[in-house]
């Protein structure tokens, strides 16, 4: 894949080329694990050479790299990648230029080129000589700035020290104290407070040349480092509108911007921006959503209300009645005034219906769970209501971006066909594509809550399908538009009173294929006891994205043998109903929905290997392989 020229189609979104293409590999390339958790922190340590602070004394500062990562050179061997520096300073203190090692040659397949790297530890020696009289050795101050990569690069990151054991500092981190003879290391007692819980860590004697263990605050999250996954959020939402679960409000949007051609650009940029109103608006309730739970104690999810039967009730019912409207069997309107395209193929849509579209197309969306935007949602789930306010809007603006592309340049819809009678046929087109999305819908419901599901949702299905044909006989169009509102004030009624007098026959349902565990932390331990390694499935029967990659990868046969010659035990976690302990099991491997997929070793302290959510058999074997 030429990278290069996807570089210049998204360089406005990314901090430098090399990021874009790094988020083109992690969209495109799913053949590759993924590593989109983020690197854990550098260590580092910090020694005083021995003997008296003078013109020949250094510092050397000692970096451990996690295992797996990487990162770039001091002298970076690409204009895009970001090399490794060091700052550092004390009172008193005057450092020279760092002397680092000799960098480690690295073959990128990615970037077709020779990348020069650090990995594993290594040391960088800092010339050091003292200024004044009363130069402060506790004072010292290091700062690691770094670019870690992987089979990706990250955004810029960096990881700071210190020897004063009464600094707050940014990140936790092991240090070494200074040499017996500093002037300022003769203070015995140290009393340490650690901003995260204020646990204190008393009377540690300051020995000469010995070490220090400090415990700083957490890792505060950078800048560069939100607005690299606020891009991550951005470009899932964009991904989002080729996902199958948009697609049939997609058409529907498409078979609207046809009908809108030839009126003029102030009504276009009209139509178009309520429906991104209608999307924006949409993620906005469902973060508000989020906050609530979360401050009455939940630990909500992405896609989270495909959990409540009476979100699949609203859906099929909302779904059912549009659907029929296309087929002409009742119409939606207004005196003087067409509310949406319900009424007829060439009926020219309303700014209300342009907003119903825009919602409809998140509330559909969500139980999809995009490249990119499963991780950066991972990372929103666990910030604050600001920044998850801002992620939530980042989706949608993504969502919602072939809508302004239209509206700001409505001259693209000279490209569509002109519209005419054979809209008529493609209105009820359409209406087959929506049915489709309710049989969809109806098979959720069965997966989910079994034959009482079925039987259940069916029924709201056909009361539904009665009340189309009812509001069609009782308020046709141009009739009292006070029957109409009573028609459908009945029906909503009626779907309520079935909710509160038939819901409670609903009863779960958990499906465990052969070959596969159900998900329990204990099952876990004792799979990795056994000397056998996890692939865990996190799956839900409403995620589409889920049921496709079972269908395309993990229902191979040959990938099952695999398994078993690997000594790798299937294990799958199901979220359809909300699970809590799936749920904390998500936020750990740094998703907010699902699907979620991850390779565990026999260990069970190393870290898992987290994979993208679009599977392929390669990705999962090479997991597998690096597991070992």
């Amino acid at each position: 894949m030429n990278f290069k020229i996807f570089e210049k189609v998204l360089k406005n979104f990314a901090t430098s080329k090399l990021q874009t293409a790094m988020l083109i590999c992690a969209t495109f390339a799913c053949a590759e694990v993924v590593e989109l958790n983020g690197m854990p922190d550098p260590q580092m340590r910090l020694n005083y050479s021995e003997g008296a602070l003078g013109d020949n004394s250094y510092i050397t500062a000692t970096i451990t790299i996690p295992e797996k990562w990487h990162v770039n050179a001091n002298v970076a061997a690409d204009e895009f990648l970001k090399p490794s520096s060091i700052k550092i300073e004390a009172n008193g203190i005057e450092f020279g230029e760092p002397i680092w090692p000799v960098p480690k040659e690295q073959y990128s397949e990615a970037l077709d080129f020779v990348n020069k790297i650090f990995e594993g530890t290594f040391q960088v020696k800092l010339p050091a000589k003292p200024v004044t009289s009363t130069y402060d050795t506790l004072s010292t101050k290091a700062t690691f700035y770094y670019q870690a990569c992987s089979n990706i690069c990250l955004a810029p990151d960096s990881v700071m020290v210190t020897l004063d054991p009464f600094f707050k500092g940014q990140k936790e981190a092991e240090v070494q104290g200074p040499a017996n003879d500093a002037p300022a290391a003769e203070s015995s007692k140290a009393e340490v407070f650690a901003i995260e819980g204020l646990e204190k860590i008393k009377d540690q004697d300051s020995k000469p040349a010995e070490e220090q263990v400090l415990q700083n605050a957490p890792e505060q999250k950078s800048s560069e480092s939100i607005a690299f996954m606020l891009l991550l959020a951005f470009l899932g939402g964009v991904i989002l509108n080729l996902m199958p679960c948009v697609l049939p409000v997609l058409s529907l949007k498409l078979f609207s911007l046809i009908r809108q051609a030839g009126e003029s650009k102030p009504r276009l940029m009209a139509l178009g921006f309520s429906t991104v109103l209608g999307i924006l608006v949409s993620f906005w309730v469902l973060a508000g959503i989020v906050i609530v739970l979360r401050l009455g104690g939940a630990n909500p999810g992405w896609g989270m209300q495909f959990q409540s039967s009476g979100f699949l009730l609203a859906m099929i019912a909302i779904l059912t009645l549009f659907a029929l409207s296309f087929f002409g069997i009742f119409e939606v309107w207004l005196p003087g005034q067409a509310l949406t395209q319900m009424d007829g193929a060439t009926r020219k849509e309303g700014l209300p219906g342009a907003f119903f579209t825009g919602a409809l197309l998140v509330l559909l969306s969500t139980p999809c769970s995009a490249p990119m935007l499963g991780s950066a949602m991972g990372f929103a789930f666990n910030e604050t209501a600001p920044i998850l306010i801002l992620f939530f809007t980042a989706a949608g603006l993504g969502l919602a971006s072939p809508y302004i592309i239209v509206s700001l340049f409505p001259k693209l819809l000279k490209f569509l066909p002109k519209p005419g009678n054979w809209m008529v046929t493609l209105q009820k087109i359409m209406g087959v594509l929506l049915l489709a999305s309710v049989a969809w819908l109806l098979w959720v419901a069965y997966r989910s809550y079994a034959n009482s599901g079925l039987v259940f949702f069916g029924g709201i299905f056909i009361l539904n399908t009665v009340g189309a044909f009812a509001i069609g006989k009782f308020a046709p169009p141009g009739i009292s538009f006070k029957k109409e509102l009573l028609a459908f004030t009945a029906i909503i009624l009626l779907n309520i009173l079935a909710k509160v007098s038939f819901g409670g026959t609903l009863q779960a349902a958990t499906h465990i294929e052969d070959g596969y565990i159900a998900y329990s932390e204990q099952a876990m331990k004792d799979i990795q006891e056994k000397g056998s390694m996890v692939f865990l499935d996190v799956t839900a029967d409403w995620c589409i994205t889920c049921k496709a990659n079972e269908a395309a990868v993990l229902a191979n046969s040959e990938l099952d043998e695999f398994f078993k010659n690997s000594n790798v035990q299937k294990v799958k976690a199901d979220w359809t109903h909300g699970d809590e302990e799936v749920t904390k099991l998500l936020k750990s491997l740094g998703k907010s929905g699902v699907p979620a997929y991850a390779v565990y070793s026999n260990d069970k302290n190393k870290a898992p290997i987290v994979l993208s959510e679009i599977l392929t058999t390669a990705s999962i074997k090479e997991a597998v392989e690096r597991a070992k």
